[in-house]
């Protein structure tokens, strides 16, 4: 800190009193000096708010103690301190900027930035489209409809067997259809359709060529009434004597005084079933073996045979006649063993029997 009116003492050369103060000009300088100085002195400067004060060898510094507030930056240049504000020459008071519904973002210094939440709808062109609003003016939901015309009557033109009322509509109302043609179709002899109403395929039964006469012609049967050109019966008799062979076929009303021959047979294996369409099964066992019979056809006849004795075989039959209800069996246990089956009423009956045992 300068004092004001310091008093300068001119000293010459030694010996020299041209341009030099005398003793008693500079005493009395000197001693105006010393009273201005003490005039001038005072207490040690206390720094006051944003005041900093240090004394470093005697030499007292004071400086301004200023810290940067939110927004606010402080620069020193050339000894000047610069205040500025981070939001530029404006005179706002915002101190902050929040994010509200529907916004994302915000803060309270720098740059802040808002953002506008999806709201969930696809970006897209709607045709007649249904909407919602939310009580911000959003729409929150979208979707398309069918496009409304401008249809202002509807009628019905009838085909044929079809018959319309009720129409044009030009409001509400109902048109009423009816059917005046065909409404059932029935199926008569020879004939088939694929439904009684609706879409109809209509098929003849009879099927073939262009049959005009039937005829039957035999070596060893008595034949009568044939040819049939239109209609008749043509009969066919076993002449007296004569040897007719029928397998496994069940047969009824046959009349013969000759000899009868039922043919077809197998060798029955062990674990096997016996085939149903042969009239005799026989066996030869290497050791105790089995078999099944299963049910037959109304009047059929079978016949077993062991032609060779290994071991027993045991047959199990369905619907025995010799059981109350369910399986029965019968065992061979020697050579020679033999037994005939019949299926009446639904069951296999023993009309034959040599040392078969049935259980």
């Amino acid at each position: 800190m300068a004092i004001q009116g310091l008093q300068v003492i001119d000293i010459g050369l030694p010996n020299e009193s041209a341009n030099s103060d005398s003793l008693f000009t500079a005493f009395t300088k000197t001693k105006d000096n010393f009273a201005n100085l003490f005039a001038n002195a005072g207490s040690v400067p206390v720094a006051g708010n944003g005041i900093a004060i240090s004394n470093v060898s005697n030499v007292i510094t004071v400086s301004a103690n200023l810290v940067a507030g939110n927004n606010v930056i402080l620069s020193n240049s050339s000894g000047a301190i610069i205040i500025e504000s981070l939001g530029g020459n404006s005179l706002s008071t915002i101190t902050s900027v929040v994010a509200g519904t529907g916004l994302s973002g915000g803060g309270s210094f720098g740059s802040v930035t808002l953002a506008l939440a999806s709201s969930g709808v696809t970006a897209a062109s709607y045709t007649n489209p249904s909407i919602t609003v939310d009580s911000y003016g959003r729409i929150t939901t979208a979707s398309n409809n069918v496009v409304s015309g401008t249809v202002t009557s509807v009628g019905l033109t009838p085909g044929s067997g079809i018959g319309v009322s009720g129409g044009p509509v030009t409001g509400s109302g109902l048109i009423t259809v009816t059917n005046t043609g065909v409404t059932r179709l029935a199926a008569g002899t020879g004939i088939s359709v694929s439904s009684s109403n609706g879409n109809v395929t209509i098929s003849s039964l009879v099927t073939g060529g262009t049959v005009t006469s039937i005829g039957v012609n035999s070596s060893t049967l008595t034949v009568s009434g044939t040819p049939v050109i239109s209609s008749g019966t043509i009969t066919v008799n076993i002449p007296t004597n004569t040897t007719v062979t029928l397998g496994n076929v069940v047969t009824s009303n046959v009349t013969a005084s000759g000899i009868a021959i039922l043919s077809g047979s197998e060798d029955l294996a062990a674990s096997a079933a016996a085939n149903l369409l042969v009239t005799a099964s026989y066996f030869t066992t290497s050791a105790a073996e089995t078999a099944t019979l299963a049910a037959g056809t109304e009047g059929q006849i079978k016949t077993f045979m062991m032609k060779a004795d290994g071991g027993d075989m045991v047959i199990t039959v369905t619907n025995a006649g010799w059981k109350a209800s369910g399986t029965g069996t019968i065992t061979f246990d020697t050579i020679g063993d033999a037994c005939t089956l019949q299926y009446i009423s639904s069951k296999w009956f023993c009309i034959g029997n040599n040392g078969v045992v049935f259980a």
